[in-house]
């Protein structure tokens, strides 16, 4: 538990000397006045009482881009389906239908073979 306290110390030190060698006129003169030795959280913690809040997405709106995403992944399922359909069964699991990175990794893999194959005639 120590340990993990000093690292917290340390990267405190660490922040607060990178913001202070970043602010550093190295030209020869530095400007200090600007400069805040609070911690990163209580940093947070004010600036977040000034961000202003998002406006809200109306309930229409809302309803009708959660429709086009379902639309979306519908196309985007059926087209693996199809692709999964074209695999020749050597590359399905038994039982299991492929994942959808899987699916696009073995038709990689199966059109690689195929060019091979027509590179040699």
């Amino acid at each position: 538990m120590d340990s993990l306290a000093e690292e917290v110390v340390q990267m405190d030190v660490d922040l607060m000397t990178a913001k202070l060698l970043s602010q550093w006129d190295w030209r020869g003169v530095g400007d200090f006045a600007s400069f805040s030795y609070d911690r990163p959280h209580d940093r947070r913690a004010r600036s977040g009482q000034r961000k202003l809040s998002k406006a809200k997405m109306s309930s229409k709106r809302r309803m009708k881009a959660s429709e086009r995403e379902k639309l979306r992944m519908r196309s985007l399922a059926e087209a693996l389906h199809q692709l999964r359909d074209y695999l020749p069964p050597v590359y399905s699991r038994k039982g299991q239908p492929l994942t959808k990175i899987q699916t696009l990794k073995y038709t990689i893999e199966y059109i690689k073979e195929l060019s091979d194959i027509l590179s040699q005639k």
